[in-house]
């Protein structure tokens, strides 16, 4: 998946990495016309567009762009400070950032579409399954009534004999109503409604039990004060 997702990158990361190729361009040709001067220029760097190009591509990647800017500090270019600044967010921040971005996108939508593919894959096995399931009962079943054509035992006893021959982890498909999905689902939500109501009575017993005690609890100290203002 990895492999395939790179491999889709390649028409996207060559347009990021040809527009990032423009941008040092214009840059290089920027920092020659600017800091590339025979006089007091920083020849080393910026002399020609091969040593401009390199350079540009330390800013980009932000190794060593300190000690670049303080030699142009150094021979007083005024300009410097924002072309550096300039340049590294335009290259670093955007252009290398984006080609991040697109490597990340196409990698997680390459992922999506093989998590696809393994839903499709096991849902058509699931199907086969059963299929093969259905299959074999049918062939049971006429089994069953074969040999009671034949003048075996009636269909009811081959039928009791066959359920005892199937395991607790045989699965089986029924076309009962009780036995299907729907039905199983709507009951499992009844009994959780149900328990629900039931810990909702019970919290209300329970505040009523309280609410009970508490005025036990008063009753004493009413008929006492009673009591005394009878004797007064």
């Amino acid at each position: 998946t990895l492999i395939t997702a790179v491999g889709q990158t390649v028409y996207t990361v060559a347009s990021v990495l040809t527009l990032l190729f423009v941008l040092m361009y214009i840059f290089a040709i920027l920092g020659f016309c600017l800091f590339g001067l025979v006089e007091r220029g920083d020849l080393n760097n910026w002399g020609n567009l091969a040593s401009a190009f390199f350079t540009l591509f330390s800013l980009a990647t932000v190794d060593g762009w300190t000690n670049l800017q303080e030699q142009l500090d150094q021979r007083k270019f005024t300009v410097s400070r924002a072309f550096t600044i300039l340049f590294i967010l335009l290259a670093s921040f955007i252009f290398l950032n984006m080609f991040v971005g697109v490597m990340i996108m196409h990698t997680e939508d390459s992922i999506k579409k093989f998590q696809r593919e393994l839903m499709v894959e096991r849902h058509v096995t699931l199907l086969e399954e059963k299929q093969l399931i259905l299959r074999r009962q049918q062939e049971e079943v006429n089994r069953l009534i074969t040999t009671k054509k034949t003048g075996g035992k009636n269909f009811t006893e081959l039928v009791e004999e066959f359920k005892k021959t199937l395991r607790h982890t045989d699965p089986m498909v029924l076309d009962d109503f009780g036995t299907s999905l729907p039905f199983v689902n709507i009951y499992l939500s009844t009994l959780d409604n149900q328990d629900n109501t039931l810990k909702k009575l019970q919290e209300l017993y329970y505040e009523i039990v309280n609410v009970l005690c508490l005025m036990l609890e008063d009753l004493p100290q009413e008929k006492s004060s009673h009591s005394s203002e009878l004797l007064i």
